[in-house]
């Protein structure tokens, strides 16, 4: 299990060759951070039929899986200028292979046909997860071909060998 910091997802790669996309909430209180559910860096979201940002899992119940494509987050939580826009617009790494380190899975959760994290190479994909006392949509192990849930990556490192951060690499060929 990992502990939620100021920054949670720090690339390892160089970020000029990704497509970020700059969209806006569909709710836009989860920008604040004083919302006690405000979404933070490295947590992982969806495209709604409006083209607005939702997060990939209600959140509500631990181990709902992200049906769908879900984007890694890029803000970190209270930024200025995500607060200072009416849209209240946020960051996802959108296309492009990235490395990054984040805070945001868990590493024991077996989520429906998945699996703990326990090598390098091992899918990944997102669902609920709690960390400390708050649930937030982020990385577990995925199944392989068992699990019918999209893969969004795959661990380059892990958190045992990583300072507790899992490292992966975003897999947009699935």
């Amino acid at each position: 299990m990992s502990t939620v910091q100021k920054v949670n997802l720090e690339p390892c790669t160089d970020i000029l060759p990704l497509w970020r996309k700059d969209l806006p909430l569909a709710d836009k209180t989860l920008a604040d951070p004083l919302n006690a559910v405000a979404l933070i860096d490295g947590e992982w979201l969806v495209l709604n039929s409006s083209y607005q940002w939702v997060r990939a899992s209600a959140i509500v119940s631990v181990g709902d899986p992200a049906l769908i494509r879900s984007f890694v987050l890029w803000n970190e939580r209270g930024r200025s200028d995500r607060m200072g826009m009416a849209d209240r617009k946020s960051t996802c790494l959108f296309r492009g292979e990235h490395e990054s380190d984040t805070r945001i899975y868990d590493a024991a959760a077996v989520v429906g046909s998945g699996a703990a994290l326990t090598a390098v190479m091992q899918p990944l994909k997102v669902a609920t997860i709690t960390i400390g006392t708050r649930n937030f949509s982020g990385l577990v192990g995925h199944g392989g071909s068992a699990d019918t849930n999209p893969v969004v990556g795959y661990v380059t490192r892990l958190p045992a060998s990583n300072g507790g951060k899992l490292r992966f690499i975003s897999g947009y060929r699935s």
